[in-house]
């Protein structure tokens, strides 16, 4: 994948978990509603005061991880923006010594919006997008004029062949090319590792919620009627969707499928153990 592919990879993951969020807000609507329909019945009776207890701490607790995850994300999007930022803000201190008019065609340069690394606060996507941008696209000027440079010094190397001494201009533009093109290694370097954990947290926010959202599914599969009028866009892969659905169970599927197996060292901790612990009953016995 070049940049913007990958960019747009992490961009439509963006859109996918503000869309799950979303679609679990829409379920914990429906269901203080439902609530909200019982809770009349319930307080006419003194006795069944406590009846909705259970549901009441479904939604509660529901409506808390939904609350969790979004702070979450949220949190995840402005230390996006702080990586994108650092990177943009590295990369203009790196060129300080450099003529930039030999390699830019204008100012590309934009004054965005300083991260701050004490105080919480959000930022735009689009604000992502557009530091994000102009990262890449001063990386490709860069990268366009080393290729200038390039055939630039292989035809003073021709020239230096006929006769012509230049050869220490040849020897300075190699290495000013050469510093520029170790520069620009290092800024894709970064932005490939930037890329593979977004998409690598973001993968596992969609599992996450995905998880949530088929749980209350399962939970409340008695109440048939959904209070949005939309459909749920929300779907599984169909053979993980096929395998839930046959066990309503889905906490023991998926827990089959992520078992946890013990280190050497937690078995033998735990043989150790044991061990201790028959010889405490044999010396009980004995006593």
């Amino acid at each position: 994948m070049n940049n913007n592919e990958e960019f747009l990879y992490i961009e439509d993951s963006k859109n996918d978990i503000y869309r799950l969020i979303r679609e679990l807000n829409i379920k914990c609507v429906n269901l203080e509603e439902l609530y909200k329909e019982y809770l009349p019945e319930v307080l006419k009776h003194d006795d069944h005061l406590m009846s909705l207890d259970v549901l009441f701490f479904q939604i509660e607790l529901t409506q808390s991880d939904i609350n969790n995850y979004t702070c979450l994300f949220n949190s995840f999007l402005s230390r996006m923006y702080g990586m994108y930022y650092k990177l943009y803000i590295k990369i203009i201190h790196s060129l300080k010594d450099i003529k930039l008019d030999n390699i830019f065609d204008g100012d590309i340069f934009i004054k965005f919006t300083p991260f701050d690394d004490i105080n919480s606060r959000e930022y735009k996507f689009e604000e992502i997008q557009k530091v994000h941008n102009t990262i890449t696209n001063v990386i490709s000027s860069i990268t366009q004029y080393i290729s200038k440079q390039k055939y630039s010094i292989e035809d003073d190397e021709v020239r230096t062949n006929k006769g012509v001494n230049i050869s220490q201009l040849v020897f300075e533009k190699t290495h000013d090319n050469e510093i520029l093109l170790q520069k620009t290694r290092l800024f894709n370097n970064i932005l490939s590792n930037y890329y593979e954990y977004q998409k690598k947290f973001m993968k596992r926010m969609k599992l996450k919620l995905k998880v949530l959202y088929f749980q209350l599914d399962s939970d409340i599969e008695y109440e048939t009627i959904s209070r949005s009028d939309s459909k749920s866009n929300v779907s599984f892969d169909s053979s993980v969707d096929s395998e839930l659905t046959k066990n309503k169970d889905f906490e023991s599927v998926i827990l089959d499928q992520l078992e946890f197996t013990p280190s050497v060292e937690d078995r033998k901790e735990k043989e150790k153990k044991n061990l201790y612990n028959v010889f405490i009953e044999s010396l009980a016995r004995c006593i």
